[in-house]
This record gives structure tokens, sequence and C-alpha cells, in this order.
């Protein structure tokens, strides 16, 4: 049971407070177990601790590491999480790595958010289907 408490069902990740509480917000009146951060180096340091099932994450994040590093070294690090990718501009060499990166969804702003819960809910499943 100590290791559920450890464990959130999003974990979101955008430099825009205004946007980073907004969307926390929606997913949390969903229903859903959300973390949110505002900097990269704070959602690293909570993914090496605990447990996420969906990483929702901006590209742009205004410091040196852009989404798809975070998504890189927590990979690098054992997270078996669902990455969602959201960005105002996508060009193809980011397409293509978050390709390789194997990214569940890139989805280009703005975001409809029945469009952003169907996504979250189709990456949750997807993450059930692979810890089982």
């Amino acid at each position: 049971m100590a290791g559920k408490d450890k464990h959130v069902d999003i974990l979101v990740l955008d430099d825009d407070l205004d946007l980073l509480t907004t969307t926390a917000e929606l997913l949390a009146d969903m229903g859903y177990k959300v973390k949110g951060f505002a900097d990269p180096e704070s959602a690293l340091e909570f993914a090496m601790a605990q447990t996420f099932s969906v990483g929702l994450f901006d590209f742009r994040l205004g410091s040196l590491k852009n989404g798809l590093d975070v998504v890189e070294t927590m990979q690098a690090l054992g997270c078996k999480s669902v990455y969602v990718m959201v960005s105002a501009d996508i060009e193809n060499s980011t397409q293509t790595r978050a390709h390789n990166l194997k990214l569940f969804e890139f989805m280009r702003k703005p975001v409809a958010p029945e469009s952003l819960l169907a996504t979250i809910e189709r990456a949750l499943a997807q993450s059930n289907l692979m810890a089982a």
C-alpha cells in the first residue's frame, strides 16, 4: 500500500505556470492523481523517487532542456511511463526524435481540453497494458 502512495497518474511539466495550473486542475477535476512541475530538474528529481503512468510535457521549457531531453533522461533512469508531448511548433527533426523515443503522442498547441482528455485516457490505457 505504501508503494501506491508514491505513484501518480499524470506528471505534468510546463514552464508556463498558468497553463501548468489549468492543465493540472483539469486533470485533477477528472479524478486523476496529478503532480505538476514548472522546471525539468524538479520533475526529474520526482521521477527518481516516485512513479507515474503518463508524462504530459511541454516541448519548450525555457531552460537548457526541452521536453524530449527530459523524456530521454527519464527513460535512461528506467521510468516505464507513457509520454505525451505538446508544442506550438513541431519541426521534422523534433518529430523524428519524438518517434525514436517512442512518445505516445505529440500534440500541437493549442490543445482542446476534450482532445487532451481523450489522449490522456488512451495513454493511461497504454500504460496499464505495459504494466500488466
